[in-house]
C-alpha cells in the first residue's frame, strides 16, 4: 500500500462524520481482534478499502457500512454519533 493511494481527493475531504464512522470501525475490529485484511475478506474487498474507510479517505458505502454490522455484530447505528459533531 501506497500513502498516496490514501491521500484524498481534492474533489472530496473528510466530514467529522466521516472520521467518526472509520474510528467505530477501526474500534470494533481491534475489539474482536481482526486484522484489516480479514474484515476485507468478510466484506470481499482489498484491504487498501477498510484502511480507506477507517482513515476517513473514502466514504462507506451504505451497503458496506450494514454488512460491516453484521460482520462486527453491532446495529448500523452503532457507526454513527448519538450527539451532533460540529463543523457539520
Amino acid at each position: 500500500m501506497v500513502d498516496s493511494e490514501l491521500t484524498p481527493s481534492p474533489a472530496r475531504t473528510s466530514t467529522p462524520v466521516d472520521r467518526h464512522v472509520g474510528r467505530r470501525i477501526r474500534g470494533k475490529r481491534r475489539a474482536l481482534g481482526l486484522s484489516e485484511e480479514n474484515l476485507a475478506i468478510e466484506l470481499g474487498l482489498e484491504t487498501v478499502r477498510i484502511v480507506a474507510y477507517e482513515r476517513a479517505v473514502e466514504r462507506v458505502p451504505s451497503d458496506h457500512l450494514l454488512r460491516l454490522s453484521e460482520i462486527l455484530d453491532v446495529p448500523v447505528s452503532y457507526f454513527f454519533p448519538v450527539t451532533p459533531l460540529p463543523n457539520l
